[in-house]
């Protein structure tokens, strides 16, 4: 269900505090965000997000099959793209193309410029898998430009539905090939030589691609279960994805536009340095909801800017997924060479739940993150770039208590999420707005109406270090933190800092940080701004920006919304 927004102040409310006086509109609201009318198709160039479950918004109909793909010793991978090739581009109504058994190849749309619906679904009644093994290099066609393997690739493609199917057991060892589960490229005009039969057939970008309700695990490199190898160890290049959704466009024009990716589950990658579920480059108008994905070795979802020429992903909204165990404590893709021992050792974990990295309007909302390295962490790592205009509300982001490094949390999953936590390295940050990349910044943060919470010391060493449940570093201004609640790991914790605030604002104006139900306070510092500060009444009167005036310790400071637009 959508996030409601509560667009009146409440009547006979508190009086307004110095923060909001001073802003009464956030920089980014929930009207930047604009999604089709239930029942309607995406249109190229509207500027709205699709519906979820189907390309209309309409209920699932009883699927009828165009072709019926059996497997079997005269049927495989190869007949389905035989058959994909030769009608792909002479659709003029929508088709579905059934499968029903085991494929041990990857199958591929590649060059689908007709706007007619082609989807790819398992037979009524009947499962369809892909279980493919090690990645042979004839995998990487020359059309998937960033040399991606996908179990099941869509390149150069509009109007491609990919719904039901089991993914597992793709994997590499090493920095040759990259597996992915299901991968999504759009290539422009000026990219990778032949441009996309997109723009060639039409001078049009891709659009309306739709992955739904597919089952993918054990997509992996598993260079990264390597502790012996100096040239894998902290290797940039050590790479998997289980879904990857990339444009190499340079602009609106060229942007790959209205792509969903709903009720997915990714279980059990290993990725390197690679993400689980990425939105990467030049794509707009995206929606990303009720996923679930665990238990693996790199950050869950990531939206992405910034890498693939001048673009950013952008209006996308993530929500209503769960993410947990999200660990990269035994990834030696992130390890640090060590020339005695001639191993490579573990550096402290760093993955986050949900990752921005670049990205501009990005709506993540109503999300469970839960026992993940970071929760919803917000950055930006290319120099001189720049992450904005993210709104982050109504999430429950919690992790559970650790013992000491590399020792399982045991903590419980989420609803939905089978076992317990496998987590290793344990979280350091519910919520996280930094900006590391040289001269990078991030800019145009609302966040509200969240409940951040880490009972977890992080483990940086052989002892317990300080936590931040909340934290803002590098460049940033205009960060908006309102009505949220913040909760600590209680009075038998000395380390977690509830708030800390690493460095100064760029501008005081614009950037408000109040209302917030504080709970669970440690016996330690819990407020951090170049002093620590033990108590909200001493963080209230010392801190430089009135912040948190109206905040409370277990109590809902009862404030008014911020006004939305």
């Amino acid at each position: 269900m959508f996030l409601a927004i509560c667009v009146l102040a409440i009547l006979g409310s508190p009086p307004l505090s110095h923060a909001e006086s001073a802003l009464s509109t956030p920089s980014i609201t929930p009207s930047a965000f604009v999604m089709e009318p239930r029942g309607v198709s995406p249109r190229d160039g509207d500027q709205r997000i699709p519906n979820p479950a189907t390309p209309t918004g309409t209920p699932i109909a009883s699927v009828s099959c165009t072709e019926t793909f059996i497997a079997g010793p005269h049927v495989t991978a190869e007949s389905v793209n035989t058959a994909i090739a030769h009608v792909e581009n002479r659709m003029t109504q929508p088709a579905t193309f059934c499968l029903s058994g085991t494929f041990n190849a990857p199958i591929h749309v590649w060059g689908k410029y007709t706007s007619a619906l082609l989807t790819i679904a398992p037979l009524p009644g009947r499962a369809a898998s892909l279980v493919l093994g090690v990645v042979r290099s004839s995998a990487v066609n020359s059309n998937e430009y960033d040399g991606v393997a996908g179990a099941v690739s869509i390149v150069d493609s509009r109007s491609v539905e990919i719904r039901g199917l089991t993914i597992k057991g793709y994997h590499t060892r090493g920095t040759a090939e990259t597996p992915a589960g299901i991968y999504v490229e759009e290539r422009a005009a000026g990219f990778g030589g032949t441009p996309s039969a997109c723009f060639v057939h039409g001078d049009r970008a891709c659009s309306n691609i739709y992955v739904i309700d597919n089952h993918i695990s054990h997509i992996a490199n598993l260079a990264d279960t390597v502790d012996t190898s100096k040239s894998w160890c902290n290797n940039g290049n050590v790479d998997a994805f289980g879904i990857e959704i990339e444009s190499f466009g340079k602009g609106n024009a060229e942007a790959l536009q209205h792509v969903v990716v709903e009720g997915n589950t990714i279980s059990d990658t290993r990725t390197g340095q690679s993400e689980t579920l990425a939105v990467n480059g030049d794509v707009k108008d995206f929606l990303i909801a009720d996923n679930r994905i665990y238990n693996n070795d790199n950050i869950g979802i990531d939206t992405e800017g910034w890498y693939n020429g001048t673009g950013q992903a952008r209006f996308g909204i993530v929500k209503d997924n769960v993410v947990a165990n999200i660990d990269t404590w035994n990834n030696h893709a992130y390890g640090q060479w060590n020339p005695v021992t001639h191993t490579c050792n573990a550096l402290p974990p760093n993955a986050a739940g949900i990752y921005d990295d670049g990205g501009s309007y990005i709506w993540i909302a109503n999300n469970v993150v839960a026992n993940t390295d970071q929760g919803i962490s917000l950055d930006t790592e290319n120099a001189k770039k720049w992450t904005d205009h993210i709104l982050v509300s109504g999430n429950h982001v919690w992790n559970s208590p650790g013992t000491r490094l590399g020792d399982p949390s045991f903590g419980t999953n989420p609803p939905g999420i089978p076992g317990r936590s496998t987590v290793s390295g344990h979280a350091y940050d519910a919520f996280y707005v930094d900006a590391f990349g040289a001269q990078s910044r991030i800019y145009d943060v609302y966040a509200y109406n969240n409940v951040f919470q880490n009972a977890s010391q992080y483990f940086g060493g052989t002892e317990p270090q300080s936590a931040d449940v909340v934290d803002f570093g590098g460049q940033w201004r205009n960060v908006v933190l309102w009505n949220n609640t913040i909760a600590g790991g209680g009075r038998q914790d000395h380390q977690v800092v509830l708030l800390g605030i690493d460095n100064r604002p760029l501008a005081a104006s614009g950037t408000a940080i109040d209302c917030t139900d504080y709970q669970r306070l440690s016996r330690g510092a819990n407020f951090s701004f170049r002093d620590s500060y033990h108590t909200l009444a001493a963080w209230q009167r010392h801190n430089p920006y009135h912040w948190d005036a109206q905040s409370r310790v277990n109590q809902s400071p009862g404030c008014p919304a911020l006004t939305h637009r």
